[in-house]
């Protein structure tokens, strides 16, 4: 208790100093207490699920010359295939699993007292088998897990989804029920609690239903629908299983592929990494985790610096004491002991602080954390995390200062006006210090500038359409929404409208959807083939959209299964010198033959990390197939209010029952860049603590010697010396070790943005301003950061100063 009155007085006597090391190193811990809880739950995935070691998810691999495409998903027979045949000679399988994702458009549930809810566009239903039940493991809150799914027209339900459709039934009453399903009547067999740890098996409805003829006994198509997990035994081979499944399509469909140089096999993914499986769709992304655990470590050691350079400055002021507590007795093990219960004192109220920090940060980046972190608790965890994290960093903190205070020799320190000038060889480590938290910083600036320009550049870039003023809307699909209805009508209603300049249906120009198809050639060489993305289109769209048709015509609707548009790198692809000579050539589309009928300039199908690729066209009058509506408005933005009412209007004729939703087109492909906009922020937010947390030391440091030489600079006024000279003299020598740290951090900035930038297919090219700049930017906000005091020390009274005390 002595010694915590100690520690309050010395705070007291130095509340500046208390404020800048306690607030610095709150920083660092809330950052780290956010970052692990980002990292401990995506790492958690799937590691508390029984033997996770024997279970294995299958997916395809398509190997084409020397490429290898790997998909998520698998022909929809395989599973079955597994199930039933294999896993009676495979001694080293234990169980197979085949699911497949079902949607339905409306899901009926009748309450007891006769009202009807209905549900629409429910996600997380798939079609399964009983071993599914034998490979998660559900607790079963009512039903049999031995029985389950035996039957057709069987409904298991998880709580949560259990809860949504009898919000007041008691979940052991729910067996009997029934929900409707579209057309089909399902019964309720079984209610199993959602599992207590985060995990790959999100799905909330299993049902059994008779796949579609197309589907059963359809071995060519791979589709990410379809999906097959497999348990093997203690001693099972993942590499048997891959070569029975393997062989098995091989002898099916294997031959066909073969004609077009594909070989078609599969690969087993681990669920004890599934999570980051980069092939698996919806996976994370290990090395963004990496990432962020790489910026709480270095925020952890800014805020560490900052006390240790703040603290060991302070030794000399604080000598009389230490050589005072030595003249009285007090042994060296004491001391250290006393300033390292001082050093955790203060972390703890760094602790104490950064927990409102968190909540803040919380609250408003909501968007940065992962969407069930909250579904599961953390608290044991986070709470053995900060207390390691506290008794690491109070040893990291308070060793070498500790070791200084130790150093303070009793005759020196008790000298009258000796305090202020004993020095410790330490300084030169506080001048690496300094360099070492503006080298972090000047980096993560450099970093923000770059990452900013080359997003600009992906938006402003030329992708080979015109994006601006252009509203696009989804084609409703539901019956409930009215989808039966022709959305041809809807154009014509539309185009009667002066503010509105072009409409036309069909896919977007850059968007992540995969449609996809093969287009062969015959040629003196042999047969060519090349797989393409298809976009579906109909007339105005190329007005629309603004592309360029480099030789032949337009898609008309006459062209529905007898011509195609394709870009420059689809006529490389099948040998043409030319888009003239490409245009009239004979292709085969789905075994039809169908004409080219003209050429368009490339333009970018995916976002600009991808690079250009071959691409086809196709018209149609499907509206399923169209998807989406695309409205080109009058070049007058004031205009565009007038125009988004008459289009609502029109809109909610042709469909009263489907929601007005519109998007401006270019905001869309904003939102294919999300992953990196918040990678962006990351590094932007990062950036603006890493220069806070090394700008608060500096402030303090300043301010020590400001003290330290108040005499110096009262005799230096008198003298002649003006305000501006003597704040130089105080900064120069910290603009001095930010000037080093920038030419340290330049080219390991360099580096770090030139690995980034190699992810996109078109990037910006790096140049000497890029860096120049935030050099200045950095030293500028340095500067400010310790102006405040080096002028009020330069303006003070010299007669204050000099006075003798």
């Amino acid at each position: 208790m002595k010694g915590l009155k100690l520690i309050l007085r010395q705070w007291g006597r130095n509340r500046l100093f208390t404020f800048l090391n306690i607030i610095g190193l709150a920083i660092g811990i809330s950052a780290s207490w956010i970052v692990f809880r980002i990292v401990n739950y995506e790492f958690s995935f799937n590691q508390s699920h029984p033997d996770k070691e024997q279970i294995y998810k299958l997916y395809s691999a398509f190997k084409e010359g020397e490429n290898i495409h790997r998909f998520d998903g698998t022909p929809y027979p395989l599973g079955t295939y597994l199930g039933t045949n294999l896993k009676k000679d495979l001694t080293g399988l234990e169980l197979v699993a085949p699911i497949a994702n079902r949607s339905f458009e409306s899901i009926k549930v009748k309450r007891s007292n006769n009202e009807t809810l209905e549900f629409n566009a429910q996600d997380k239903i798939v079609a399964a088998t009983t071993d599914y039940f034998k490979l998660v493991p559900y607790k079963w809150i009512v039903g049999n897990p031995n029985t389950a799914l035996k039957n057709n027209n069987e409904v298991i339900l998880t709580a949560s989804r259990a809860k949504q459709y009898f919000p007041d039934a008691d979940l052991k009453s729910l067996l009997g029920k029934t929900i409707q399903y579209d057309d089909q009547l399902l019964t309720v067999t079984g209610v199993v609690a959602d599992l207590d740890y985060p995990s790959s098996f999100v799905d909330k409805e299993f049902i059994r239903v008779t796949p579609n003829p197309q589907e059963a006994d359809n071995w060519e198509n791979s589709s990410s629908n379809f999906h097959v997990y497999v348990k093997l035994t203690k001693n099972g081979l993942p590499s048997q299983v891959i070569a029975l499944a393997t062989k098995k399509f091989q002898e099916m469909v294997g031959e066909k592929f073969k004609q077009h140089n594909i070989t078609a096999g599969y690969e087993l993914a681990p669920l004890t990494d599934l999570h980051f499986n980069k092939f698996i769709l919806n996976g994370s992304d290990k090395q963004v985790l990496f990432g962020l655990i790489g910026i709480a470590v270095f925020l952890l050691i800014l805020a560490s610096i900052n006390y240790i350079n703040l603290t060991t400055a302070r030794v000399p002021a604080r000598a009389r004491e230490i050589g005072i507590r030595k003249t009285l007795g007090e042994q060296p093990r004491r001391l250290t002991l006393s300033f390292i219960k001082e050093t955790f004192f203060t972390c703890l109220f760094g602790l104490l602080f950064s927990w409102p920090l968190v909540k803040i940060f919380e609250l408003t980046f909501s968007t940065y954390f992962p969407e069930n972190i909250n579904a599961y608790s953390d608290s044991l965890p986070v709470f053995i995390f900060l207390l390691g994290l506290i008794t690491l960093l109070t040893l990291i903190s308070s060793l070498y200062p500790a070791y200084l205070i130790n150093k303070v020799h009793v005759v020196e320190a008790i000298k009258i006006h000796a305090a202020d000038k004993i020095s410790f060889g330490g300084i030169s480590l506080r001048k690496i210090l300094i360099v070492f938290q503006f080298v972090i910083a000047q980096a993560f600036v450099v970093l923000t500038v770059i990452m900013g320009l080359q997003l600009q550049h992906a938006l402003n870039s030329d992708v080979g359409f015109q994006d601006d003023a252009v509203i696009t809307l989804k084609l409703p699909n539901r019956k409930a929404e009215d989808s039966g209805k022709s959305p041809f009508l809807l154009k014509e209603l539309l185009q009667k409208y002066t503010e509105i300049d072009q409409v036309s249906l069909g896919h977007l120009p850059m968007n992540n959807d995969q449609w996809g198809n093969n287009i062969v050639m015959q040629s003196d060489t042999g047969q060519i083939m090349v797989n393409m993305p298809f976009k579906y289109i109909e007339e105005n769209y190329l007005d629309v959209f603004r592309m360029k048709l480099l030789a032949g015509r337009a898609l008309k609707l006459s062209d529905t299964t007898s011509g195609i548009l394709v870009n420059q790198k689809a006529i490389s692809k099948f040998g043409f010198k030319s888009p003239t000579e490409t245009v009239g050539k004979t292709v085969s589309v789905n075994d039809c033959p169908t004409t080219i009928v003209g050429v368009l300039a490339d333009f970018h199908n995916f976002n600009l990390h991808a690079p250009l690729e071959p691409l086809a066209m196709q018209i149609s009058a499907d509206k399923g197939t169209l998807q989406n509506i695309n409205i080109k408005l009058n070049g007058d933005p004031k205009k565009w209010h007038q125009a988004i009412a008459s289009i609502k209007a029109e809109w909610e004729n042709v469909y009263p029952n489907a929601p007005f939703t519109y998007q401006f087109y270019d905001e869309r492909i904003k939102e294919l860049y999300e992953k990196d906009y918040r990678f962006y922020k990351i590094i932007n937010l990062s950036t603006s603590i890493t220069i806070l947390l090394s700008c608060l030391g500096l402030i303090g440091l300043v301010t020590l010697t400001t003290h330290q030489r108040t005499k110096e600079i009262g005799i230096r006024k008198i003298l002649g010396s003006t305000v501006s000279g003597i704040v130089l003299l105080l900064s120069k020598d910290y603009i001095k070790l930010i000037v080093i740290s920038i030419l340290i951090a330049t080219p390991i900035a360099w580096l770090a943005i030139d690995k980034w930038l190699t992810d996109f297919a078109f990037k910006i090219e790096l140049s000497w301003w890029m860096f120049i700049i935030p050099a200045i930017v950095t030293i500028g906000v340095a500067f400010l950061a310790m102006s405040y005091q080096s002028v009020s020390a330069a303006r003070a009274n010299p007669v204050d100063s000099l006075r003798d005390e």
